[in-house]
C-alpha cells in the first residue's frame, strides 16, 4: 500500500514544526493530568447520576480508573488532532500507544503496590498518573517527528489504531451498565466490598 500525500510528511516538514508540537505534547500532557485528577472527583459530586457514569469513574475498581485517562485524553487528542494531523506522522498510532500503554503500565504498578505490599494512597495513585502520562507525550512526541511506522503498512496501521481506540471506549461505557462480577472490576475501598458498577450510595465513598 503506498502512502497517501495527506498522510505522510517529510522531515523537512516535520523539522519546521517541531517546536509547535512540542508545544502541545506539553500542554497535553498538562491538560490530560488535571483532567484526569478532576475526573476523579466529579461522579461523586453528582451523586451518582448514572447517565453521566460511561464517561466518568464510578467506583475504585482497576477497570474504572481507566477513565481517568481515556476521556481526557480523547477530549484532547481530538482538538490536537485538527491542528497537528496534518504537520505529523504517526498521529493515530502515537495517540493509540497512550491509550493502551498508560492503561498497561498503571495497572502493572497497582497490582505490585496494592496486591503485594497492601499499599492504597490517592496521592501515590495520582503522582503514578501524572509520570505515566509525561512518558506517553515524549513517546508521543517522538513517534509524531519521524518517519511513518510500519512502512507500507502505515495506512493499515492507523486503521488498526482506530478500531482498538474506538473498541477500548466502547467497553468503558458497556461495562459501567453491564459490569462483569470478577475482582478486575469490583469496587475497591481499602478492602474488597463485593460492589460493581454503579454503586447504591456515594456519601461514604471516596473517588
Amino acid at each position: 500500500m503506498a502512502f497517501k500525500t495527506a498522510e505522510y510528511r517529510t522531515l523537512d516538514v516535520i523539522n519546521e514544526n517541531k517546536k509547535e508540537i512540542m508545544i502541545w505534547q506539553i500542554v497535553g500532557g498538562i491538560v490530560i493530568f488535571g483532567l484526569g485528577a478532576l475526573w476523579h472527583f466529579i461522579f461523586e459530586w453528582t451523586n451518582g447520576w448514572a447517565p453521566i457514569g460511561w464517561i466518568l469513574p464510578v467506583n475504585e475498581s482497576v477497570w474504572e480508573h481507566v477513565k481517568l485517562m481515556y476521556w481526557p485524553a480523547l477530549i484532547f487528542y481530538v482538538i490536537e488532532g485538527i491542528f497537528l494531523y496534518k504537520k505529523t506522522n504517526n498521529f493515530i498510532f502515537a495517540k493509540f500507544v497512550g491509550f493502551y500503554g498508560i492503561p498497561i503500565m498503571s495497572i502493572s504498578i497497582f497490582y505490585v503496590v496494592y496486591g503485594a505490599f497492601g499499599f492504597e494512597s490517592f496521592i501515590f495513585d495520582t503522582i503514578v498518573l501524572g509520570i505515566l502520562i509525561g512518558i506517553q507525550q515524549f513517546v508521543s512526541y517522538k513517534l509524531l517527528t519521524r518517519e511513518p511506522v510500519a512502512g507500507e503498512k502505515y495506512n493499515v496501521l492507523m486503521i488498526v489504531s482506530i478500531v482498538f481506540i474506538a473498541i477500548l471506549g466502547i467497553l468503558l461505557i458497556v461495562f459501567t451498565y453491564v459490569t462483569p462480577h470478577i475482582p478486575f472490576f469490583e469496587h475497591v475501598f481499602s478492602e474488597q466490598t463485593g460492589e460493581y458498577g454503579i454503586l447504591d450510595h456515594y456519601g461514604d465513598h471516596d473517588h
